[in-house]
Parts: C-alpha cells; sequence; structure tokens
C-alpha cells in the first residue's frame, strides 16, 4: 500500500509494476494499492508552473499513465484521504469510511505549503502553489488583478511568471536580500531580478508582509507593508517553504523530527512501513527536489526484493524552470576557508559564471544565461575530478579542456 498519490508515490506504483513485469521472481508478486487525496493522480508537480504560464497544455502533465496502470491490476483510490493507520492489525482507515488491510505500507505523504504567521494568512485567497486544484484557482482569476506572491524562492518566482503571463500585476516580498538567496550569490541574482523586472514583477526585497487586511467576507483586499503602506491584492501565493506532512505518521507512532525518519534502506521506526520523498528525513535533511526522491525509490524497491541497495545523500544541481530564464546551481556556492572562486561575466550577453574550487577539485558552480556546461561541471564535482591541470580554462566549459587531438 502507497499513501500519497503525488509525484513519488505514483512513480513507485509505476515502477514497482514494470519491474515486476519484468521479472520472473517469486516474490515480486504484488498487488499495489496507491491511495491519494487529490482527485487527480499521477501527474507532474513539476510542471505546474508551466501549465500556469501556458505552455503547456493539461495533456502534457500525466508523469505515469495510470489508466495503463490499472489494467495492469494497480488498485487507484483517489480523492479520498487516510485518516487513521494501526500499524499493529495493518490497517489504514479512510475519509469515505473504507478499512483498507496491507502487508507492507510506503509513506508518500508529501509536504503542504508552509503558511507563515502573519495576521490575516487563514483567508480563503491565500493559498500555495503545490497542486493542479491551486493552478485551476490561479487561472479563474479575473484579468488583470493585483497578486502579492510571498517568497523569492524557485516555487515563488515560477508562480509570479505565470501570474504576469496571463495578465495580471504582481508583487513578489521575499526576506532575503536577493531573489534565491540559496542557489544563487548576489550578483548572479541581480541579473535574475533584471531579468524578472522586465518581465513586469515588482519586488519587495528583505521585507516580509506585516499583515493582510481581510473584507467583510473574510477575503484579503491589501496587503500592509513593514512601512505601514496598504497594497491592493485579489489573491496572496504563499511560497515561502514547505512543510513535511507527518500528521498521520506521528499519529500512528512512527518516529518523526521534521519529516518521518527513515534510514538508508527507506525504513521507518517500524519493520513493515517505510517513507520516501518530500515526508522522509534521512541522516536530519530532507528532500524537495525530483533527483534523490527518484534513488529513494529505486532503493526501495530493490530493498523490498532482498536486494543491499542503500541511500546516500548525494549534490544535487538546481534548475530554474522560468521561461526565458536559465540556471544552474550545484554545490557550494558560497566560498569557506581555503576555498578559490573563479568568474565569468559578459553583462551584456546576460552571462555569469562562478565556479568554486578547494584543493584541485570543483565543489560548486553557478552559471546564469549559458547553462550547456552545468550537467559537466556537476559531473566533475560528483566524479571528485582533479581539476588542477585546467584551472586557467575551466570556467570556459567542457570545450575548452578537452585534450586536443593532434
Amino acid at each position: 500500500m502507497i499513501v500519497g498519490a503525488g509525484m513519488a508515490g505514483s512513480k513507485l506504483a509505476h515502477d514497482l509494476l514494470e519491474r515486476q513485469r519484468n521479472s520472473q521472481q517469486a516474490h515480486m508478486d504484488y498487488v499495489i494499492t496507491l491511495i491519494g487525496e487529490e482527485t487527480q493522480v499521477g501527474y507532474n508537480r513539476i510542471m505546474l508552473s508551466s501549465l500556469l504560464a501556458q505552455d503547456i497544455s493539461d495533456a502534457e502533465m500525466p508523469l505515469v499513465d495510470t489508466d495503463k496502470m490499472q489494467k495492469g491490476g494497480v488498485h487507484i483510490i483517489s480523492g479520498d484521504l487516510v485518516v487513521s493507520m494501526d500499524l499493529e492489525s495493518k490497517v489504514v482507515s479512510l475519509s469515505s469510511g473504507q478499512s483498507v488491510a496491507y502487508d507492507k505500507l510506503i509513506m508518500a505523504t508529501g509536504s503542504r505549503a508552509r503558511v507563515l504567521p502573519i495576521d490575516g494568512a487563514q483567508a480563503a485567497n491565500v493559498m500555495g502553489f503545490r497542486t493542479w486544484h491551486d493552478v485551476d484557482v490561479m487561472t479563474s482569476l479575473k484579468e488583470k488583478q493585483p497578486v502579492c506572491v510571498i517568497g523569492g524562492g524557485l516555487l515563488g518566482l515560477e508562480a509570479a511568471v505565470g501570474l504576469v503571463k496571463r495578465g495580471h500585476d504582481v508583487t513578489v516580498f521575499h526576506r532575503s536580500d536577493w531573489l534565491l538567496n540559496r542557489q544563487l550569490d548576489k550578483e548572479s541574482a541581480e541579473l535574475l531580478l533584471n531579468r524578472l523586472k522586465g518581465m513586469g514583477i515588482q519586488f519587495r526585497l528583505g521585507e516580509s508582509p506585516s499583515a493582510f487586511i481581510q473584507s467583510d467576507d473574510q477575503l484579503v483586499t491589501h496587503v500592509v507593508c513593514e512601512n505601514g503602506e496598504h497594497m491592493a491584492a485579489s489573491l496572496v501565493i504563499m511560497a515561502a517553504g514547505i512543510t513535511p506532512e507527518i500528521t498521520l505518521a506521528k499519529a500512528a507512532g512512527l518516529q518523526t523530527n521534521q519529516a518521518i525518519v527513515v534510514d538508508e534502506k527507506m525504513q521507518t521506526s517500524h519493520a513493515d512501513v517505510f517513507a520516501l520523498g518530500e515526508c522522509c528525513e534521512f541522516e536530519a535533511q530532507t528532500f524537495g527536489l525530483v533527483a534523490p526522491i527518484w534513488t529513494q525509490i529505486n532503493v526501495l524497491i530493490d530493498g523490498l526484493n532482498n536486494q543491499q541497495a542503500r541511500f546516500s545523500i548525494e549534490p544535487t544541481p538546481t534548475k530554474l524552470k522560468v521561461s526565458g530564464v536559465n540556471l544552474f546551481s550545484v554545490g557550494r556556492i558560497e566560498p569557506i576557508e581555503g576555498d578559490e572562486c573563479i568568474f565569468f561575466k559578459d553583462i551584456g550577453a546576460n552571462h555569469y559564471r562562478k565556479l568554486v574550487v578547494n584543493d584541485g577539485l570543483l565543489v560548486g558552480a553557478i552559471l546564469y544565461g549559458n547553462v550547456a556546461d552545468g550537467s559537466w561541471y556537476f559531473q566533475l564535482i560528483q566524479n571528485k575530478t582533479d581539476i588542477s591541470d585546467m584551472l586557467e580554462l575551466l570556467v570556459f566549459g567542457e570545450a575548452y579542456c578537452r585534450p586536443q587531438v593532434a
């Protein structure tokens, strides 16, 4: 049984089914039940920003073929919430009144948008940007409305671009002094800021709203800025991070910290319960990017089939999915003692690179504008390649560093 039919849960169900089809082993004979609280199951959450920006259609949203999965024997329960789990009797109870038994349980409950403790934040037109339903709400907004986005991270910027492309007046509040402060340094963030301002997005950096003013019908009408200014808002998007969804796990008695604690086999504190994706925590780290979650799925499937796969934390690159903006970031972006930084800047071409090197190894990279060498830099970091003999040309990319053939 898989609780949670988002990207992690639905891909796990799909990959389990495919592995079972391609295996002759008797212990691969699964009956798979996938339970999701959303009515839409198995869609690609990463593409929500593209759907909002009208760059893709609904038909391009599926991550897996749920019809094919059901024909293959996967039992999918959608639009139904698991309300409790009895780990001793191995039964889960759903909001519809159903009780469903299992042998092995995988928690893939994902996360919720973090709601900042701002007065008025519980209003009906304050929302996250996490689901297909959220996009439906945004697309139903009447033309040219004032919208406030809280958070200048990846998700907030994607929402802002999608909304401004739909003709709305968008203002982004961000507590840090520059955008994407976890992925970019100040100089590359300035290039990004100028690009997004050129699209028509307004920014209030180093600032969070003080409060939201509500109308008589409990809807936000204005955002109160730190300087006391009142800014009109028909919709507020909370994109200030995510909170792992661990309510069920805690109530059932599983060990939790920030998220559900798992070991290198994705096993929780209960022998027959596993967790993966945004709701799990390994070595005090949580996961919001796809690459490590896909690795977790493979590790979990191998473990269920008595193979000795182990999960470990690796550097994961970040790419910004905004129309017309190319950005790549991986590893350590702010130098520490012993690090050396190599820069390349061409402001006219909107091109910036920063490489962080330590003792002959590349340990971090930021690329803005031209990101073609991103995967090569990532490979150098992953493989711990000695780059001492290519330091002078490293910032210009792979083509300049390849051994020349006579």
